[in-house]
């Protein structure tokens, strides 16, 4: 009977130890949110024309990483003209830049002579203040002395003192005045004007500085239709007409973090300014795309930790969430190079970035852009999926 009762006991308790086993790792995964409808992506940015013009050179394709060299070259032949027309805005510009800048010399004249007068008149004040508060501590002390021997009254002696302080305060004041005109004054000296100084000669600054603005723009501009070579072919004495005759260029580069995503031109394609030409997207900033319910949103903030690991491998790659946003929310289908393509009415969307080496490099294969992946949230739950309302 003993023997019987101990083999049940022992039958039951390895039934328990073997329920009990799995529990660890239940636990464990019940700390974990898991998403498997995660897609690698990457900002992808478009490239436009920068002048009208023909494409040359082009050297590159989808895929491929183009370094520190340009990916094409535009040629333009400017309009006749266009270079006298920006010399001509340029020579406006920098006589009203001489103009504002004489305007401005003489407020400042007149605004020094106005503070070196100011100076003049408080230090004059300031010598008779000094001499009246002499005057009144004099006073005083002869009138306390009066007072002692009984020959002034209390009242005398009060009203002698508040003079005495009325004259001291006057010449704090006016030393307090001269410091602060000599600040200014010194302010000038240094070529900075005071807010309070004169409205004429901030509003003669400011037309200043958007002269300056505007003639390093109107050189950027000359720069560019300057760029490029002499049509050798139609030889010219006259520089001007030479510089007329230049075939304008630019060359278009991107980051060298970049890998090129679509091209929209061939060799030999005349394109006009603000075509798009290509897109890349940038390997250095490699994400993946989550989409997930709108109340799980609730429990992720910018930096929370996320395990991603790719369908078709083994490793884990180490992320944090950058961007969260509602169902609702307006998500251009430009801004990325893929996304889900399927959602439900009340999922929103999460930005999960990652840094991983064998990604950046593999170019191949697009840095891995559009694959999907599988992603586990640390420390979401189904606890706090569930009741998470009620244990916060």
């Amino acid at each position: 009977m003993k023997i019987n009762l101990l083999s049940k006991k022992v039958t039951w308790m390895v039934v328990i130890v073997i329920a009990l086993l799995p529990l660890p790792s239940i636990a464990n995964y019940m700390q974990r949110f898991v998403v498997r409808n995660g897609i690698v992506t990457a900002f992808r940015y478009e490239v436009h024309a920068p002048i009208d013009g023909v494409v040359e050179n082009l050297s590159v394709r989808p895929g491929s990483v183009p370094g520190v060299k340009p990916v094409l070259l535009l040629g333009n032949r400017r309009m006749t003209g266009q270079h006298e027309a920006l010399e001509q805005e340029l020579t406006s510009l920098e006589q009203s830049l001489k103009q504002s800048i004489e305007i401005r010399v003489e407020y400042l004249d007149r605004i020094s002579r106005d503070l070196d007068q100011s100076l003049g008149i408080l230090r004059a004040r300031l010598i008779g203040e000094k001499a009246a508060q002499e005057e009144s501590e004099h006073r005083r002390d002869r009138t306390l002395k009066l007072v002692k021997s009984s020959v002034a009254t209390k009242e005398d002696a009060d009203r002698v003192e508040s003079e005495y302080r009325k004259d001291e305060a006057k010449v704090k004041t006016t030393q307090l005045e001269i410091i602060q005109l000599k600040e200014r004054r010194q302010m000038l000296d240094k070529g900075m004007i005071p807010q309070d100084l004169s409205d004429g000669v901030l509003q003669v600054q400011s037309r200043i500085n958007i002269l300056q603005q505007s003639i390093l723009a109107c050189k950027r501009r000359m720069s560019e239709t300057e760029t490029g070579i002499i049509d050798n072919s139609v030889p010219s004495k006259d520089s001007k007409q030479n510089i007329n005759n230049r075939s304008a260029r630019a060359s278009v580069m991107i980051p060298d973090t970049s890998v090129i995503w679509e091209v929209d031109v061939q060799n030999g394609m005349e394109v006009s300014k603000g075509d798009r030409i290509l897109s890349y997207i940038d390997r250095s900033r490699l994400m993946v795309e989550v989409s997930v319910d709108d109340a799980v949103l609730e429990l992720l903030k910018p930096g929370h930790p996320v395990k991603i690991r790719l369908f078709g491998k083994t490793n884990f790659i180490e992320g944090k969430v950058s961007r969260i946003m509602g169902s609702a929310g307006i998500w251009h289908s430009s801004l990325l190079a893929a996304s889900i393509k399927q959602r439900a009415v009340r999922d929103g969307r999460v930005l999960v970035q990652i840094e991983d080496k064998e990604l950046y490099n593999d170019v191949e294969k697009f840095c891995g852009v559009g694959r999907t992946a599988y992603a586990e949230f640390e420390g979401i739950g189904l606890l706090e999926q569930y009741f998470g309302v009620f244990l916060r």
